[in-house]
Parts: C-alpha cells; structure tokens; sequence
C-alpha cells in the first residue's frame, strides 16, 4: 500500500448541534402519521462490531445508493480516527472509482488482478486518496471479466487477501455492483456485516431484497457463517405512506439490524459531478449526518452521537 503526500484533506467531525434523528429501539408504525417523527433504529439485540471490520455494501438491483453509502459511511468512519480501505467491486464505468480519484500511477494494478495474478496481494492494489486515513482500490470496466472467466477459488480471493493483510487498515467497505454473481459473492464471503441500501421510494427494492437475502443464506450456511445483516440504510428518504411502510418492511425482515433512514438531499449528483463526497459538498445535509451517525453506531467504542 502506497503512502503519498497526496493524503492531504483531513475529515473532520461533525458537530453535534446539528439535526441527527432520534435514536429509537423499533420502527414506529403506531403512531398517527402527522405525529410521527422518524428515527433512526437501533434494535435492542444489535450489537456493534469490533475493528478490524469488513463490510460488504450490497443490493442486486441499482439505483439503490450503494456507491454513496459506501463512500459516506467511509468518511465517517474516518472522522472517527479510523483508517478505512473502500474496494470497488463494481464493474460499471460511473462507480466509485470515478467518484473517488485515487493515487494508481498510469497501468497501475487494479481490481482484477488480485483475481488473476496469484503474485498481488492487496497492498499492491490499494491506493491512497486526497482523503487522510482512506483508501481505494479501483477497479476498471475488465472486472467484468472476474464474472464472465469465473477464475479458479473466485468466491474465496477477497477473504483470503483480507484476512492475511497487516497494513493497518481498520475497516474495508467493498462496494458491490448491482447483481448477485461472482464479484458480490466474493465480497459476502469475505465480509463480517452487510449494509443492504433499499430506496425508501421504492416498492420493487423491498421486494428485491429476498434474492440478496437468500444468497446471505447460502453463504452464511457454509462459506462464511459470521456473516450478519448489520443495518438496512433507506435511501432518498423523505417521509410518506410508502417510505413507512417500506420501513416497517424491512425492519421484519432484518429485525436484529440497524434501520438508517438517509434523508433525500439535492446536491448529491452536483457532488457526484466534481468529484467530491457529500460529506466535503455539503457537510451540513441531512444525508451526511444520517451516515454519520449510522457509522457511529456500527462498531464497538463509536458511539451514538456526531462526534463520538
């Protein structure tokens, strides 16, 4: 893993006089609707996880957020004191590794060859951001090709890598693309907890995410039985009927997992387009403040608050 002075915008904290939302213990679907104040669930049996984490970011269907869920959970991970390593396990053009540049030198290795050539180990592939504490290894539009040779042990390459790194990395985010093969295999086998986004707009997502829930099953049976559903973030929420009852759906499907509604914000495709994280765009959206917190309930000794 390459140290450079690239490394030179440092995340900061968020203050705490901002308008984070509640924390509550359950879904609240009993409450008359123009009484009803969102919250974000922390279920009385989660249990945060220790460091050093993996999490996969994972949903079959687009369009979810995953890329934006991935990078801001990132950089709240890291105004905490951690050193997070995101991997774009997502073969499409426009994904994190445009979004996020990084410091791979012109033909630098990438993705696919840990995936090929049993000589990289994940050090090589990873490179340092603008971003102090955060890392990126990218990938380029020839990851497809993990999925269309399907190389031999595929599903066991990101566990093996990870498992035996000593870089000093306290979370990777891999990000997932939007189907259920190869590559989100391999990142479900090598994770620790999942973060499942499902549009809060979105009726099809809830319906979705059985296929993604029985290929958790398949994997928790054998290949990686620690694996755990730890939170189910609600993309472009704003508050309606349906994101209610979107809510209330998954909180029964995933009742031991965080349910983190992402409130809706404007500038996230303006950010999108420079290039920047929403948490350096706009460090006041409610969005940035809903990962925040979200991060900080996720991992044992983060705490609950903005700045914990």
């Amino acid at each position: 893993m390459r140290e450079t002075q690239s490394q030179t915008v440092q995340v900061q904290a968020l203050p705490d006089d901002l308008a984070f939302l509640d924390i509550v213990t359950e879904w609240d679907t009993t409450t008359p609707y123009h009484q009803w104040r969102v919250g974000t669930v922390v279920p009385e049996t989660f249990l945060p996880g220790p460091v050093p984490r993996v999490i996969a970011v994972a949903n079959q269907k687009g369009g979810t957020g995953k890329t934006s869920t991935a990078l801001e959970l990132a950089l709240a991970l890291v105004a905490r004191g951690l050193r997070v390593r995101l991997i774009d396990a997502d073969p499409q053009a426009a994904g994190l590794t445009h979004w996020l540049p990084c410091a791979r030198p012109e033909g630098g290795p990438t993705l696919v060859d840990l995936y090929f050539d049993l000589k990289r180990t994940i050090q090589d592939v990873t490179y340092p951001t603008p971003y102090a504490g955060l890392y990126l290894v990218p990938s380029l539009p020839d990851l497809d090709d993990v999925q269309a040779r399907n190389p031999v042990d595929a599903q066991n390459t990101l566990r093996h890598h990870l498992r035996k790194a000593d870089d000093g990395i306290d979370v990777t985010i891999i990000d997932s693309g939007p189907s259920l093969g190869t590559l989100t295999v391999s990142a479900l086998v090598a994770a620790h907890d999942v973060v499942i986004p499902v549009q809060a707009s979105s009726g099809l997502d809830v319906v979705g995410m059985s296929a993604l829930n029985d290929t958790i099953e398949v994997v928790q049976a054998r290949p990686n039985p620690e694996l755990r559903v730890a939170a189910v973030v609600l993309t472009d929420f704003e508050k309606s009927t349906l994101a209610r009852e979107i809510g209330d759906a998954v909180a029964q499907a995933f009742p031991d997992a965080l349910i983190v509604p992402a409130r809706t914000s404007v500038k996230l495709g303006s950010a999108q387009l420079q290039q920047m994280p929403l948490r350096f765009f706009d460090p006041k959206a409610t969005t940035v403040m809903d990962y925040d917190r979200a991060a900080g309930l996720l991992l044992v000794g983060r705490g609950q608050g903005a700045a914990a």
